[in-house]
């Protein structure tokens, strides 16, 4: 029972190999032996640690990790009518796919960029998709093991309706260990793609009107919008002649964009200042413009980008503020590129207000970015507290990459942390919960209306504060846990 790889400490690390921890590991079987678990280590802090794919510290720092992977079940149910998968929380998404796809003609409603993540991970996340709300969005139901409020013992709970299923779907691992998701899911589509450039981010939020799926990149140092336009469409009996040409974009953007531009991007970094400017300004120029793409929706919307090791902050802003949001940020990346150019006049006093000014012009030069901006279109969505909830308009996000090594990325944390703090004063931009997180409980409590109901409800289903640790502490301002053992 509560099968333990090893009796001694493990150490963990992520993928962006940012985070590294020491915990007894566990890997259980089945929902009766996750139970067990938790029943037979009283007074420790337990954590999920998942497909490692967050750069926070989320995950790190418990004195147990459970790993899920084990619990991977896929069920298509009908549920009052409603076509519904059955997901164990360990199941990554890939494998979700296949399985749901060789048993239906159905798929998921949205996806993430990437297939590499658990289920579990990316619904206590708020992972999303270009164009639709997250994953979080589309749970129907929930199972989970959480602590009885009266006896504080652990027990299996569904959550199906109210605001207790609106705080699970992102519960940043506090509300209780998951144990399988009931996701809805749609008849398999498929999206057409074409890429083209434009010069203001106004002409790119009016083209998301025809191609709601699209994402787009803002390259540095040169300021072209490139916009891979998106759209649904319904699936067609495929020919020789369509199947071929998907086959050949699969390849060419697999070799071409996954690995060959992200080879260019580690080795303008390796080169200096200089190749990474004049890599970014030829960018936008080298993609195949105008050339129509159609495959199914997985292909398309989802990448490889993690075959090369990196971290990512994602900064969310309302598309009202989105185009003063794009300004600030080119005018810091010049700035701390030292590129000759100053903070515009419509920023400086805000700046100034809150001490960033000091910041900005003591760190010009101090670091080169070295990656587009990436950006995606995310809608308003039923949960408490994931980073599109509680909003009346669409949301954009802005991942900003680095591939320095581990190691190497305090000037990236510094600029990070620039950016974060101001375009919070500025628009009240949100964080990605599991990526770079350099906000506190003090920079968020205003920013998510429904944040105290949902602190409450943590506490309500975890009073000994056994699923929670650091970053729970410093960003929920959740009481700390049983101390580490």
């Amino acid at each position: 029972m509560g099968a333990e790889r090893k009796d001694s400490l493990q150490q963990i690390a992520n993928f962006g190999g940012n985070q590294r921890w020491y915990a007894r590991c566990y890997a259980p079987a089945s929902e009766v032996e996750v139970l067990d678990i938790l029943t037979r280590n009283v007074g420790v802090t337990i954590r999920v640690a998942g497909s490692g794919h967050s750069w926070s510290d989320i995950a790190a720092n418990a004195d147990i990790a459970l790993d899920l992977s084990a619990l991977n079940s896929v069920t298509p149910i009908k549920t009052n009518g409603l076509d519904l998968v059955r997901v164990g929380a360990g199941c990554r998404l890939q494998e979700l796919l296949d399985r749901l796809h060789a048993a239906t003609d159905r798929t998921l409603p949205t996806l993430g960029a990437i297939k590499k993540q658990t289920i579990s991970g990316a619904i206590s996340t708020g992972t999303h998709g270009s164009g639709r709300q997250s994953l979080s969005h589309f749970v129907a139901s929930l199972r989970a093991v959480v602590f009885d409020p009266s006896t504080g013992h652990p027990v299996v709970r569904e959550f199906t309706e109210g605001p207790e299923l609106l705080a699970a779907r992102c519960g940043l691992g506090c509300i209780g260990i998951i144990l399988s998701v009931d996701l809805h899911t749609v008849p398999k589509y498929m999206v057409v793609e074409t890429i083209r450039t434009y010069r203001s981010i106004e002409e790119i939020i009016a083209a998301f009107a025809a191609n709601p799926l699209s994402n787009f990149l803002l390259s540095p140092y040169g300021w072209v919008f490139t916009m891979f336009e998106r759209k649904p469409v319904e699936r067609e009996v495929p020919t020789l002649g369509s199947t071929l040409r998907a086959w050949f974009f699969r390849i060419f953007s697999f070799i071409v964009i996954d690995i060959f531009f992200h080879l260019f991007v580690v080795a303008s970094r390796m080169a200096g200042p200089r190749a990474i400017k004049a890599f970014n300004k030829i960018v936008p120029h080298t993609l195949p413009k105008g050339r129509v793409r159609i495959d199914d929706s997985e292909h398309i919307l989802t990448s490889h980008h993690y075959l090369f090791r990196h971290e990512e902050m994602e900064i969310f802003v309302s598309e009202t503020d989105l185009p003063r949001a794009l300004r600030f940020l080119r005018a810091s990346i010049e700035i701390f590129a030292d590129v000759d150019t100053v903070c515009p006049e419509e920023f400086q006093a805000v700046l100034a207000d809150t001490g960033f000014d000091e910041v900005i012009a003591a760190k010009r030069g101090s670091y080169v970015h070295h990656y587009p901006l990436f950006c995606r279109r995310v809608l308003p969505e039923e949960t408490l507290i994931s980073m599109t909830a509680s909003v009346d308009e669409p949301m954009y996000s802005i991942s900003i990459f680095t591939y320095d090594r581990p190691g190497r990325r305090d000037a990236y944390y510094t600029f990070c942390s620039f950016l974060a703090h101001s375009l919070l004063k500025l628009v009240n931009a949100r964080l990605h919960w599991g990526k770079h997180f350099p906000f506190e409980y003090a920079d968020i409590i205003r920013l998510y209306p429904r944040l105290d109901e949902f602190r409450a409800l943590c506490m309500a289903h975890d009073r000994n504060g056994v699923l929670r640790n650091g970053y729970t502490a410093r960003v929920l301002n959740l009481p700390p846990g049983p101390p580490p053992r």
